[in-house]
């Protein structure tokens, strides 16, 4: 059997661990938007949870397969990470709207990680730009974070991280983890079938630009504050709802 054939046996399986991945970026794409983040997350965990039941319902009929994955489907359901993440969508299908902590700062970058900055508050249901929006009507103080003051060398930014609760690794780390953990079993499955040396991969993400700062043009923040002081401005985010 060639790895074709291998494949086709599990394809709602295979196809339902692409999904998640689909999902996994749109949470990069959307980090710093927060209603389209978390219907991403959502859609992530309920793919990622729907695997290893497909490949269980797909082989059921395959001779000695149930009895043999009764071990990998096991470890892979008794995985602290697998589990934690498996409950948190339980809660997302029979609960309600599951909202993961978020913290922000805000400050300037220049290009590799925060070279200034302070912490902000931000409300886990509201997206970056409102975050500096307040900042800018807000705050009096000298501009000693250097996010008004004109330099060639650094980017005004909000840099955010989401979490939830079992987990101290920010939560598109954590599901691309788990994505991989899943990934490990359906290999093993593969090989069952008879199939060769496969792999999963997430070298996609690698080089990508870090999903976890959003940037901002100086003289647009320059111009938003005198508006928003002087109440005529509509902030960054009423404006970027219309973009």
């Amino acid at each position: 059997m060639d790895s074709h054939e291998h494949h086709k046996k599990i394809e709602d399986a295979l196809e339902r661990h692409h999904e998640a991945h689909f999902w996994l970026h749109g949470m990069e794409s959307h980090y710093h938007v927060a209603d389209p983040f978390r219907w991403h997350l959502n859609a992530f965990l309920k793919a990622l949870d729907e695997v290893p039941t497909l490949l269980s319902m797909k082989l059921q009929n395959e001779k000695g397969f149930p009895k043999w994955f009764r071990a990998p489907a096991s470890s892979l359901r008794t995985d602290p990470l697998i589990d934690a993440l498996a409950k948190h969508r339980d809660f997302v299908v029979h609960r309600g709207m599951l909202v993961p902590s978020s913290k922000a700062f805000i400050g300037v970058t220049e290009g590799r990680g925060l070279k200034a900055g302070m912490s902000y508050p931000i409300n886990p249901l509201d997206d970056s730009d409102q975050a500096m929006d307040r900042y800018l009507e807000l705050y009096a103080g000298p501009d000693f974070l250097g996010v008004l003051t004109p330099d060639e060398d650094s980017v005004p930014c909000v840099f955010r991280e989401w979490h939830l609760p079992q987990f101290k690794e920010e939560i598109v780390e954590v599901c691309a983890r788990a994505w991989l953990r899943v990934g490990e079993t359906m290999l093993d499955v593969l090989k069952w079938l008879g199939g060769g040396n496969e792999r999963f991969s997430l070298d996609c993400r690698h080089g990508a630009r870090d999903y976890r700062f959003r940037t901002y043009d100086r003289d647009l923040l320059i111009e938003r504050r005198v508006q928003l002081r002087s109440g005529q401005g509509r902030g960054l985010a009423s404006a970027n709802e219309e973009d």
